[in-house]
């Protein structure tokens, strides 16, 4: 019976040696996180919405749509600061896949620092997408030290395949 004696200090010193750890949870894309920032679908958001890099770094940010349902078309603006910020390259994202190539097109003002997303469905089992999903890969290099901030502008829209307006209840930014 000595060898309980002997394992139960041991395994007190054990069990009050652990620390329990409070998870932070901060992916934009989780409806929790979202909501408790105010962004409830349908929304457009950033993933990831925080990045740090050095001058001459490459950060990678992908526009995603949160929960859609009936799209044929996006035109999303994102702000940014064109002091601080250089926009490398923009690339589709897959959320607007499933048949012919969807129409892809950018547009870039590095004067006031908005970049603009226009895409449409060529689906062949449909005319809409619905879902989460990325919509498109943002390849940015930062010009100057400091903090700064992008985001996805009310401007931005969402169409059915009848070019009626879908309501977005959330905008991202990072």
């Amino acid at each position: 019976m000595p060898w309980i004696k002997r394992y139960s200090i041991i395994f007190c010193f054990w069990a009050i040696s652990c620390e329990l750890h409070d998870p932070i949870f901060d992916n934009s894309l989780d409806l929790e996180v979202a909501a408790e920032k105010g962004i409830y679908p349908p929304a457009l958001v950033f993933f990831p919405n925080k990045a740090e890099a050095t001058i001459g770094d490459t950060v990678e940010v992908e526009v995603y749509a949160m929960e859609i349902k009936n799209v044929g078309m996006a035109q999303i603006e994102v702000h940014y600061d064109p002091a601080r910020l250089t926009v490398i390259s923009v690339a589709q994202g897959s959320l607007f896949q499933g048949g012919n190539q969807p129409f892809f097109i950018t547009e870039n003002d590095i004067n006031n620092g908005v970049l603009t997303i226009f895409i449409t469905y060529l689906g062949p089992s449909g005319k809409a997408i619905e879902g989460t999903g990325d919509i498109a890969l943002i390849h940015f290099k930062p010009r100057s030290t400091g903090n700064t901030e992008f985001r996805i502008s009310q401007e931005s829209i969402l169409l059915d395949p009848d070019a009626n307006t879908i309501t977005l209840n959330g905008y991202g930014k990072g």
